[in-house]
């Protein structure tokens, strides 16, 4: 399905200009009334920069106190007011008085007298509470009547203060007390941001995008707010098979500019000039400044909270303290003022001491001034940042190169090798159609034409259907070029093993190996490649071996290959062996260091892999989650061939959930022709069958699956959709599964088959205690599903054989880990009986309990209150048959 399709747009496009949210706030909300209202603290002080959210806070704040009786008055400071005595508290105490007495503000005691009195009008024996928005910019009559007032015990104070501002001198009194509380109001989280943005545009946002807007905003909710809108607005941030993706830089909104703007207008000369430095150049560091009176300037920013100084490498880097203030600097500079800076900052770092990283600086300046350096330069500099994976800047670099005259064929593969890296095909592909002819055009073009129908073979294999048209290009091109064999095998085993020929896949790299030699990345190439078949034949430990071995040479300095794509293998030989929260970890960084290095091939396989180990584990929603990532992502930037098995997981995970209209739609979804050689489309039509009712149907799909992989040996698929017979299939075929996956284990000796096998033969022979052994094991390994099916058919032994004490003790730990798969309802897990099921909230608030989380935390969470939380726990108990939240984590 195209971006574009109608089924993946929202069903109402958001409106995110209503007030949003308050995520991740709880904590300071919980502390500040509390000390207020228990008597504790008699002001409390919120501190952060523009935009963090401390107004939302203190009017919050105010609201519960209010609610627990007390009388709030509000009051803001105004700059513009700052000059006018008592500008700020007049209006608090006009309201709700009738002709109110204002007594001159030079005599301090009657003002005093007076403001008590009205203040005691207003609260008519109720605890009061002033609320001073920016208290730095109010009057100093008011300043120090609000404090003689907290003094007095009149008035208690809640005031907001921005970051790097220091408190009135009126107000540090109160402030200075023992009774005053100070809260420094930090930037959300990653989790806050991801959990924010899902609720206003009313469905989830990728990770990866989620991660970019957390990076864009700094955290800062009102940049957020604006960056979110700006994007929706420009059509960059867009729903795409039911995620919100961005395509393209995060766009803020006219607003967002102004206001940073705004902030900016007050800057002196030399603090422009600085600032306009770092907007178009940063980081630059402190001896990179040469302007008369930029210490100086560069110290007052820093006090101003809008620079920062990293000290942590070998000099000391200057940044902008937001990203967002380097856009709104780079649009508000002429086109002259800025190739001025540009050209002017180069030279200055040309003229002293110069690093190969200084070289790259210089020729991105002179690019970006419209002055571009000679082609060799920007040819190295485009090979240094991709060498510091800076994926973005050396395309950027090699293309420029192209484009001043750099014509040989390395040149255009480096610039093929990029885009595709940036998930651009088409236009990767018409690179190295440039390659080939410039290679073609040379004496010796071997080793080039080699490596250019490598790379164009691996973007042929990024299309669903496209890996027999890469082994046929790299056939025919190895015919021609014999001395380049050994690379041209190794490509060739990928796209094999793409078909689940493993034990094909496996021999082409033994023959490429016997042609290499024994350097560290050859090495390491070789390892890479047997990693992957090796652990489609369930050979797990070699396999990870193998893939350990190449993460290690990864992990070196200089290494020619990034540690993110030799842990691709390693994640999936973590996986096929049941290492669960290792892969988990190794992913996740994987993950995230494609993400900062703009590597869409990586990040889409780093999305699928999340969702595979949870799906594995039996954590369904969140497995859906990170498969609803990898489909959305590959539709919008790629690679496509990941688009099939994500919507062919997510098939799946719709039958296991019961939703079998949701099933038939994703379904319907694969590309024509996609079920020719698919294994996730037999695996979706056989639980869509059983989800129908048909198990016989499901079984015979399944085993004819089988009867497909097991000759080329993907024993690994093999065993699992025998494991998986075993567990959905009629009970005839039940044994039927058991005795292969027996067979399965003596052929390959792995353990993971052999546990399979155990659990298979003990669902065929309803033996209470192995499945009961079984789901231990389960449970240890983290497999919470299988484990908790295992318990479940155990019970249901237990039961038949008139153990009912056994059963029951069987089914409640059943139930408890069923409770933590979000949502599960496969057919072993039908074992209530006519036991009511659990409603779709009891089992959100059930999975976050059974994984730790406090009934504050989940009413936070889910924006409930904690006593509805406890209500549905405890609904759930009741249900399950069991005793509390313990045993939810059993």
């Amino acid at each position: 399905m195209a971006p574009t399709d109608p089924a993946s747009a929202p069903e109402a496009e958001p409106t995110l200009d209503r007030p949003w949210p308050l995520v991740g706030r709880e904590p300071q909300l919980a502390r500040a009334a509390g000390a207020l209202i228990s008597g504790q603290a008699r002001s409390v002080f919120l501190y952060g920069p523009s935009g963090i959210g401390k107004s939302r806070i203190q009017s919050a704040v105010g609201d519960r106190l209010a609610e627990a009786g007390w009388l709030v008055l509000t009051a803001s400071g105004n700059p513009a007011l700052s000059s006018v005595p008592f500008a700020t508290v007049a209006p608090a105490l006009a309201r709700g008085v009738e002709n109110p007495t204002l007594p001159a503000t030079t005599d301090p005691l009657a003002l005093f007298s007076a403001t008590n009195a009205t203040i005691s009008e207003l609260a008519a024996g109720r605890p009061v509470i002033m609320a001073v928005d920016d208290l730095s910019t109010a009057d100093t009559v008011s300043v120090a009547l609000i404090a003689q007032l907290v003094a007095a015990g009149s008035i208690a104070l809640i005031a907001t203060l921005p970051e790097g501002e220091p408190v009135p001198e009126g107000a540090l009194p109160v402030a200075a007390a023992a009774d005053s509380l100070r809260i420094d109001v930090a930037a959300l989280d990653l989790e806050e941001v991801s959990e924010l943005l899902a609720l206003v545009l009313d469905g989830p946002v990728a990770h990866r995008d989620a991660i970019e807007l957390h990076r864009a905003s700094h955290g800062n909710p009102l940049f957020l707010r604006e960056l979110a809108i700006g994007a929706v607005e420009a059509g960059t941030l867009a729903h795409v098979g039911g995620q919100w993706q961005l395509h393209g830089d995060p766009v803020g909104t006219p607003a967002l500019r102004d206001l940073i703007r705004a902030r900016l207008r007050n800057l002196d000369v030399e603090e422009r000039d600085a600032v306009e430095r770092l907007a178009l150049c940063e980081p630059l560091g402190i001896d990179e400044f040469v302007r008369p009176g930029a210490p100086e300037a560069l110290a007052e920013l820093e006090l101003r909270g809008m620079v920062r100084v990293d000290e942590s490498g070998h000099g000391i880097a200057i940044t902008l303290a937001h990203p967002q203030y380097a856009g709104a600097v780079r649009e508000s500079l002429p086109r002259i003022r800025a190739i001025s800076l540009l050209a002017e900052q180069a030279d200055v770092v040309a003229n002293g001491p110069m690093t190969v990283v200084d070289e790259l600086r210089i020729a991105m300046w002179r690019l970006d001034a419209g002055r571009p350096s000679d082609p060799e330069l920007l040819i190295r500099s485009a090979d240094l940042a991709r060498r510091a994976h800076d994926h973005r800047t050396a395309e950027r670099l090699a293309s420029a190169a192209i484009g001043a005259g750099a014509t040989d064929a390395s040149a255009h593969l480096m610039h093929g090798d990029l885009l595709w890296s940036l998930g651009r095909g088409e236009e990767a592909l018409a690179a190295l159609a440039n390659a080939e002819a410039a290679a073609r055009a040379t004496q010796h073009p071997g080793a080039a034409l080699a490596a250019i129908a490598a790379k164009r073979a691996e973007i042929y294999g990024g299309d669903p259907l496209g890996s027999e048209r890469g082994i046929r290009l790299l056939e025919e091109i190895g015919r021609a070029l014999t001395e380049q064999a050994p690379m041209l095998l190794i490509s060739k085993a990928t796209l094999v093993l793409h078909l689940l020929r493993a034990e094909e896949a496996l021999a082409l790299v033994d023959e490429a190996d016997a042609g290499l030699g024994d350097s560290p990345v050859e090495r390491a190439i070789v390892s890479l490649a047997r990693a992957m078949p090796l652990s489609q034949m369930q050979r797990s430990a070699e396999a990870l071996a193998e893939a350990e071995t190449a993460v290690a040479y990864a992990g070196t300095e200089g290494a020619h290959i990034p540690k993110r794509r030799a842990q691709v293998p390693y994640a999936y030989a973590l996986i096929e062996s049941d290492h669960y929260d290792d892969a988990r970890r190794t992913t996740i960084e994987m993950l995230h260091d494609a993400i900062r290095n703009d590597d869409e091939l990586t990040a889409r396989h780093a999305e699928f892999l999340m969702g595979r180990q949870f799906w594995a584990v039996g954590r369904l929603d969140t497995a859906a989650r990170w498969f609803r990532d990898s489909l959305s992502g590959a539709e919008l930037r790629g690679p496509a061939s990941l688009r099939g098995p994500s919507l062919g997981f997510l098939t799946v995970i719709a039958c296991m959930q019961g939703d079998l209209a949701r099933a038939r739609e994703l379904r319907g979804r694969f590309d024509a022709g996609y079920d020719r050689e698919d294994t996730l489309t037999a695996l979706s039509d056989a639980w869509l069958a059983r989800t129908e009712g048909d198990a016989e149907t499901a079984a015979t799909i399944l085993l004819t699956r089988v009867e497909e992989v097991l000759p080329r040996g993907a024993f690994n698929v093999a065993a699992s959709f025998l494991h998986t017979l075993a567990r959905i299939g009629p009970r005839p075929r039940v044994a039927d599964a058991a005795e292969r996956l027996a067979e399965l284990e003596r052929r390959t000796g792995a353990p993971e088959i052999g546990l399979r096998a155990r659990h298979a033969r003990a669902e065929a022979a309803a033996d209470a205690a192995g499945l009961r052994s079984v789901g231990e094991e389960w449970e240890r390994l983290g497999g919470l599903l299988f484990a908790a099916e295992a318990f479940a058919s155990a019970g249901q032994a237990a039961r038949a054989d008139g153990r009912g004490r056994e059963a029951s003790a069987d089914l409640q730990r059943a139930g408890a880990l069923g409770a933590a798969c979000e949502g599960a309802r496969t057919p072993l897990l039908t074992f209530t009986d006519g036991t009511e099921p659990l409603t779709p909230r009891e089992r959100e608030i059930a999975s976050l309990a059974a994984q730790g989380l406090s009934s504050n935390e989940i009413a936070q969470r889910l924006f409930l209150s904690p006593r509805t939380v406890n209500n549905h726990l405890q609904s759930t108990y009741t249900k399950l048959g069991i005793r509390g939240r313990h045993e939810l984590q059993l």
